[in-house]
């Protein structure tokens, strides 16, 4: 009996000797798998950040840029008339600002474009503003 008992007990031992060669491998294969994606997760990251600051910045200035142009149309300093004005402020280098308005249209509204662009990455803002006396003059 008890030696039964010591060859079950030697049989069982004699199954868990370790992890085999394929088990190992195929661990590694997914470890190494999840690694890649991590990474490749932060460049992506890394990206949509600078693009989103990109965005953000751009949007400042247009909207900074548009809101100068509606506060000189409206005090009278500028006449509502097709054509495009460089920008008034001082910008980072690298960075370039376009501001384009319209005709006034038949509704007395001038509609105005600011462009901003840095490098390859282009942002443009659209507004309109209503222009009471500029009707007048017709």
């Amino acid at each position: 009996m008890q030696r039964q008992a010591r060859a079950e007990t030697q049989a069982s031992v004699g199954n868990r000797r370790g992890f085999s060669l394929l088990e190992i491998l195929i661990t590694l294969l997914v470890l190494s798998g999840s690694v890649v994606i991590m990474f490749s997760g932060f460049d992506t990251a890394a990206q949509l950040d600078m693009f989103a600051s990109f965005e953000s910045e751009a949007a400042f200035l247009a909207e900074r840029e548009i809101e100068l142009l509606k506060s000189e149309l409206l005090q009278g300093h500028i006449k509502p008339a097709a054509g495009s004005m460089k920008s008034r402020f001082r910008l980072k280098p690298g960075w370039k600002i376009a501001s384009v308005m319209a005709d006034i249209d038949k509704e007395d509204a001038v509609r105005l474009i600011c462009s901003v662009s840095n490098g390859d990455r282009l942002f443009q803002l659209e507004s309109f503003i209503y222009v009471p006396t500029a009707g007048a003059k017709k």
